[in-house]
């Protein structure tokens, strides 16, 4: 899965912002941030999530 980050997403905030990100999709059970590409223009960034979700 491919999420892009906010601008100014600081570093704290990685965390709960991807599992937000996840529950849309369903009940994370387990997930890894694969990747990590900065945008030289923009402070975003794309990331790269591996994730088990459960759906009910």
């Amino acid at each position: 899965m491919s999420l892009i980050s906010p601008e100014l997403l600081p570093a704290n905030g990685l965390r709960s912002w991807v599992l937000d990100q996840l529950r849309r999709e369903g009940e994370p059970l387990r997930w890894a941030i694969t990747s990590i590409d900065r945008s030289p223009e923009t402070s975003r960034a794309v990331l790269e999530v591996e994730a088990v979700l459960i759906h009910s």
